[in-house]
This record gives C-alpha cells, structure tokens and sequence, in this order.
C-alpha cells in the first residue's frame, strides 16, 4: 500500500510540471502541421475523417523523432535527486522510492502517449466520424495519392484496415508507445545513477536516433536491425505492409516481451544500485 500511494505521488510530481507542459505545445504545434492535410482533404472533399490518426503520423520519421526528443526532453529529470525527492527516499526507504520512480515513469509515459494522441485529433476538429469504422475518407487517402496535392508527408497504410479496428489499432499503439517511453525513461534512469545526466540524455537521443539508419538501410537488413531498435516500433500502423518483400517490423508479442523483459532488468539492476550509492540532492525544479 506504500508503494502504491508513493508511486501515485510520484507520478503526479512527474504530469504537473513545466516539462510536461512543454512537451504538449510542442505535440500541439507539431500534429497541426502534419494532420493539418488530412484536414484540408477533408474539407475539400466535404467528408469527415476518422478520428484515428495518430499511429498513420507516427510513421512520418520527422513527426516520430520529434515524438521522442519530446519524451527524452521530459526524462531529462533523471536521476530524480530533487531536493523533495529526499525527504520521500528517506520515509519510505531506498528500494520503495526507486520503485515508485519506475512506476511514475511508466504512468507519465502512458499520459505522454494519450496527451500525443488528443493532439492529433485536435486540428481534425469539428469535422470527425466518430465510429469504430475507418472511413470512406481514409480508405481513399490509403488507395489514391489524394494527400500528396496537400503536401502531407504522412501517409495512409490500406493493409492496416483488414487486420485492426481504429479502437484495436489506437490501444495497441498507446499501450507499445507507453512500453517504449517507460524503456527509454528507465534506460536514462540507470544510466544516470551509474554515470550522470548527460549519459542518460545521450543513451535517449542514441536510441531516438538509430531511427535513422534503421529506416535507411536495404531492406533486406532492415528487419533484421528492427528487432533491436524500439523506438521504430512506433511505426505499427506499418506492420502489415511488407517493404520489398519484406515485413520488417518484428512480431507484437516480441515488442512486448522484449520491452517488458528489458524494464524488469534495468529495475533490478537500479534496485541494487540504489542500496549502495550516496543521493546527491539538488534544489532543482522537476
């Protein structure tokens, strides 16, 4: 019960805060550019779009990598040594507070995600089919090359309708997207307890951008080198579209468990840290 209501105190210091604020104007001003064409065909041909836009922009690589500068921007409180920070390790122990930590991660992740997610429905207001059905709208994005006169550089995967609804597709994407920004915040909390901030920033922005070369290289490659590179995962709107051939983003159940069994790691290992080293605390605003 401790750890339950220290966690849920920790997650709130980590949602109200002026980092989190940043991180939504950021999504706020980047989504308006990249939805903002699916909003003018919509207007221009006079038909709603479905609601569900996000997983389709999050395969756009400028959208994507802002996506996750915002998220490595936010963890960027790491290793957690606020001045206020202390008085909480020492009521409830070494091992709660580190706990309650990796739990507030994952809740702020899942709150980054849906905060990311209301962005992309904002600039598609008020003209929006709310239903559990794609739409005529995107099924014609998907087959036509009707964005491209809007200069959109997200684009429409078709394959993605026959195997997901936009509820089935929205929470697989905000559960994985969650997954992966607990992953990268608790990688940048491990490596600044071990090293310090600017080690934990770049192991982030390492991650963030191995986007890159993942999304460059032969596709023949490609699949082999996405297995190890989360952050690509995000792209799951693409995984029924084969790329030459190829389907190169890993199974569903092997992104789970590969995440899942990555966090469960770094948190023992940062359990064991925390039992030996000395907090430095900061008066330093979250």
């Amino acid at each position: 019960m401790k750890l339950l209501q220290y966690t849920w105190k920790s997650s709130m210091m980590k949602i109200i805060n002026s980092k989190m604020a940043v991180f939504t104007i950021l999504m706020i001003a980047v989504s308006r550019t990249y939805v903002g064409a699916i909003r003018q065909f919509s207007v221009a041909v006079d038909y709603p779009s479905s609601w569900c836009v996000f997983p389709f922009a999050m395969c756009s690589f400028s959208y994507l990598i802002m996506f996750w500068f915002g998220v490595i921007y936010v963890n960027t409180d790491v290793p957690f040594m606020q001045h206020m920070n202390m008085y909480h390790a020492i009521r409830v122990g070494r091992k709660c507070w580190a706990l309650g930590q990796i739990g507030g991660i994952f809740i702020r992740s899942i709150v980054l995600t849906v905060v990311a997610v209301i962005c992309t429905i904002l600039p598609l207001l008020p003209d929006i089919e709310w239903s559990n059905e794609w739409g005529k709208l995107l099924r014609t994005a998907a087959t036509t090359r009707a964005l491209t006169q809007f200069d959109s550089s997200v684009f429409i995967y078709y394959e993605i309708f026959s195997e997901f609804s936009p509820l089935q597709l929205i929470g697989l994407e905000i559960l994985l997207c969650a997954c992966v920004c607990t992953f990268i915040g608790v990688l940048m909390f491990l490596l600044s307890l071990f090293l310090n901030k600017i080690a934990a920033v770049a192991g982030g922005l390492a991650l963030a951008i191995a986007l890159f070369p993942v999304l460059n290289i032969h596709s023949m490659i490609r699949h082999k080198l996405a297995f190890f590179i989360p952050t690509i995962w995000a792209e799951l709107a693409r995984i029924a579209t084969p790329d030459y051939g190829y389907y190169w983003l890993p199974s569903i159940p092997y992104m789970f468990g590969f995440l899942i069994a990555g966090i469960l790691c770094m948190t023992v290992i940062i359990l064991i840290k925390v039992k030996k080293i000395e907090f430095n605390w900061e008066n330093e605003d979250i």
